[in-house]
């Protein structure tokens, strides 16, 4: 095989590693999500020809295969994923730009400080960033709120301020609408490159609308009563 086949044969198992690491996920990061993520880094990646394809995409595939919100023992799932990447002859220096990227994406890893990221790395990072907002995004939100058991709404429940990634994910009283107000809303304005900020414009207003009408609608619904 040339070298086009190869990693298209490599791309192709770290698609189907990352399909068993997701399937069956019902909080808003299974497998859809990723496949998501991955057309979202293509369309960015054609705008932005010095990026290297093959790392964006399977950092792409790999970003959430361990993630502290989705697995027990986070050491134990990323040695997985580092024995799975040599097993399919992904050069060392490329495996430690994608872990560096998966370790540093995160919108909880960046709340003290912004990450250092490469153009790679910021490909990645927008993909999934796009896929938390717009109608997908909802969805996402809403099904992440329903797994966890969280209230929908409440006026008497304000967003938080988080000082830390543990602060992040060990909140304990929180809402689901919150969270626009706390992340979802504050991903625009955070995007890297150019085709992000383009596809990002409309996705948020979808969220804002949204937001907007459970909000009126409640208060609607209080007056009535």
């Amino acid at each position: 095989m040339n070298q086009k086949e190869n990693r298209a044969v490599q791309l192709q198992a770290v698609a189907d590693f990352a399909q068993s690491v997701h399937e069956g996920n019902g909080d808003g990061h299974g497998f859809d999500h990723i496949k998501r993520v991955i057309a979202l880094a293509q369309k960015i990646l054609a705008t932005e020809p010095e990026a290297n394809a093959q790392i964006v995409l399977i950092s792409a595939y790999l970003h959430d295969t361990y993630d502290e919100k989705l697995v027990d023992d986070v050491l134990m799932q990323k040695n997985k994923v580092a024995d799975f990447l040599t097993s399919v002859s992904v050069d060392k220096n490329d495996a430690e730009e994608i872990f560096y990227i998966i370790d540093n994406m995160s919108y909880s890893s960046n709340l003290l400080e912004k990450k250092s990221l490469n153009l790679n790395g910021k490909i990645v990072q927008d993909a999934d960033r796009l896929d938390a907002i717009g109608a997908w995004g909802i969805v996402r939100t809403l099904q992440y709120g329903w797994k966890k058991g969280r209230e929908l709404y409440n006026p008497e429940i304000k967003p938080m301020t988080y000082q830390s990634k543990a602060d992040y994910h060990q909140q304990e009283k929180n809402t689901t609408i919150n969270h626009f107000y706390e992340k979802l809303f504050l991903l625009k304005a955070l995007l890297n490159t150019t085709e992000a900020k383009r596809i990002a414009a409309s996705r948020d207003k979808i969220m804002h609308d949204f937001v907007s009408a459970i909000e009126n609608e409640s208060q609607e619904n209080q007056t009535r009563r």
